[in-house]
């Protein structure tokens, strides 16, 4: 069974090297984030420091951390790209009949369906790390990365292997924000044979989801609502001492691992259910 779905897991990876829509959408999120990144905090700490109105040692951690935590809520750019992505992985095959090729074969409709999950979550994982190596390396090259210190007085608030173990958080928490995002597509995309209907549907589906957030009845339990909490809990942990950030770190991943697990149910549920002509 393992073997099986490693070798579809890889003809899957193979199938995204191929799109040039893929490489775009890294360096679409990539792009997205770093705008983020400049425009919330990077420009504002520069202008308050030209000022002399001092505060935290602006440094590479702040500015890695902050891109790294804008890789996916770049103003919902990589939300928009990703439904796009997953949406058509299985929807393109059903309308062009290559998955009945592939069916043909001595594979289980479940080998599918998680073949193409574990090739999603393994794309998902390249874009952050890219982003990662990138955003750390343009901090060290711009700002270093020593302790974060008080200008005033010289105390250290943050020191390095604090803040490296805070970017790890934040490039995880982005890691699982893409993903639950793309399993939501890849639900959509087994639902419709079309592969515009189901990217259109994808787009117009996540809308509604994304506003059942503003209710007090759905927000500890949506996804959506935790889609900026690496951004606002790296930002807090840089600048203010006493955060309190861990339960913020343990609703997100129960909520967004419990997610996952039920979209993938659905998927493997009704694609094994799907009639396909």
């Amino acid at each position: 069974m393992f073997e099986r779905i490693i070798s579809l897991t890889k003809v899957e990876l193979y199938k995204i090297s191929k799109q040039k829509y893929s490489y775009l959408l890294v360096l679409f999120i990539i792009f997205n984030a770093a705008l983020v990144g400049l425009g919330s905090r990077i420009f504002p700490a520069i202008m308050a420091a030209f000022r002399g109105e001092g505060g935290a040692q602006f440094d590479g951690y702040t500015f890695a951390s902050i891109i790294a935590s804008g890789t996916f809520s770049a103003a919902g750019a990589g939300t928009i790209a990703m439904l796009a992505f997953s949406g058509s992985m299985v929807a393109s095959e059903t309308e062009s009949g290559t998955i009945k090729n592939i069916l043909v074969r001595p594979v289980k409709r479940h080998h599918v369906i998680l073949s193409k999950a574990i090739a999603l979550f393994v794309y998902c994982l390249v874009i952050v790390a890219v982003t990662a190596v990138l955003s750390i390396t343009a901090g060290a090259l711009s700002y270093g990365m020593n302790d974060i210190a008080i200008q005033e007085t010289g105390e250290v608030f943050r020191t390095r292997v604090e803040m490296f173990t805070n970017l790890g958080i934040s490039f995880i928490m982005d890691l699982f924000s893409i993903y639950t995002v793309g399993c939501v597509g890849l639900l959509l995309s087994v639902l419709i044979n079309n592969t515009g209907w189901a990217v259109i549907t994808a787009l117009v589906f996540y809308f509604p989801v994304m506003f059942l957030k503003n209710f007090d009845i759905f927000n500890p339990w949506i996804f959506t609502a935790y889609m900026d909490k690496g951004q606002n809990i790296l930002r807090e942990m840089a600048i203010v001492k006493s955060k309190t950030w861990t339960p913020d770190i343990y609703h997100f991943f129960l909520v967004n691992i419990s997610t996952i697990l039920i979209l993938l149910a659905l998927s493997l549920l009704f694609f094994r259910e799907k009639e396909i002509n």
